[in-house]
C-alpha cells in the first residue's frame, strides 16, 4: 500500500490522513469528491509537518482550490486547526463551512474568518448528481456540540471520535485487534455510557457498509457489528474518582 498518496476507501472517498507515530495514534481527514462538489471532512492539525502531509494527499486527487466545503464534526485543534491555511489557499468563503451551532462558537478562536453554515440532527445536504449527506449529533461524544456525518451513497459514517482508537500498531483498515484499540480511546474519553447508548439507539436502523473514524482505522462492513459491540461494552468514565 502506498501511502504517500491519497487512498480510496469507497466510491469517490479518500483517506487523506497520516499514522503519527509519537502520538500513537493516526489523524484521518477524509475526502469526498462527487463531480464539482469536494468535500474534506476535519482536516485536522495546522503543525507544518501535519498540514503538509493532508496538503500533498489532497492534491494527488485534485487541487485544493477545488474544495467546495469543509466539514468540522467538533472543535479540536488535531482536526480543525488547519483552517486558515485551507483559507489561504482557497479564500476566505470560497468555500463553505459546516459545523453544528455549538461548535460553531469556537471555530472562530483559531483564526477561521469563513461563515459557518449550521447544521442540526437530521440536516441533509445534496451534493452533485444527487449525492446526499446527513448530519447526525452526537452530543457529549466526547463534545456536547458533536456531530457525524453519513453518506447516504455508499452507507459511509464518518464518525469522528466515535470507533476512534489509540495504536502503535497501525493499519489503514481496522483488524481482529482493533476493538482493544478502540478501548484504550474510549474508556478515557467518553465520560458517561448514556452518550453511547442514546447515539446507538440513534443510528440503530441506519445501514451502515464503512465507519470513517477521525483516529484509528477505517471499519470496513465485516467488522462493523464486532465493533458496535465492542462500544456498547466500554466502561467508560474510567479516569471518574
Amino acid at each position: 500500500m502506498d501511502d504517500s498518496k491519497a487512498i480510496e476507501v469507497n466510491d469517490g472517498i479518500y483517506w487523506v490522513g497520516f499514522s503519527d507515530e509519537n502520538a500513537g495514534f493516526s489523524n484521518n481527514p477524509y475526502l469526498l469528491i462527487e463531480g464539482e462538489s469536494v468535500v474534506l471532512f476535519d482536516p485536522g492539525s495546522r503543525l507544518p509537518e501535519h498540514f503538509e502531509i493532508v496538503k500533498k494527499k489532497i492534491e494527488s486527487v485534485i487541487p485544493i482550490e477545488k474544495i467546495t466545503m469543509i466539514v468540522v464534526h467538533h472543535q479540536d485543534p488535531d482536526l480543525c486547526a488547519s483552517i486558515p491555511l485551507f483559507e489561504e489557499i482557497i479564500g476566505v468563503n470560497n468555500f463553505e463551512l459546516i459545523a453544528t451551532m455549538r461548535t460553531s462558537l469556537l471555530l472562530p478562536y483559531y483564526g477561521i474568518r469563513t461563515e459557518i453554515t449550521t447544521v442540526e440532527d437530521g440536516d441533509i445536504l445534496e451534493l452533485d448528481n444527487g449525492r446526499e449527506i446527513m448530519f447526525i449529533t452526537s452530543p457529549y461524544l466526547h463534545f456536547a456540540g458533536a456531530h457525524v456525518s453519513y453518506d447516504m451513497k455508499t452507507k459511509t459514517m464518518f464518525s469522528s471520535d466515535i470507533f476512534a482508537a489509540f495504536s502503535a500498531d497501525w493499519n489503514l483498515y481496522a483488524n481482529e485487534n482493533y476493538t482493544e484499540a478502540m478501548r484504550i480511546f474510549h474508556e478515557p474519553y467518553i465520560a458517561h455510557k448514556s452518550a453511547i447508548d442514546s447515539f446507538a439507539n440513534k443510528i440503530k436502523d441506519i445501514e451502515l457498509k464503512m465507519i470513517c473514524p477521525q483516529h484509528g482505522s477505517v471499519i470496513k462492513e465485516e467488522s462493523i457489528s464486532r465493533c458496535m459491540e465492542a462500544l456498547l461494552s466500554f466502561e467508560v468514565g474510567s479516569w471518574l474518582i
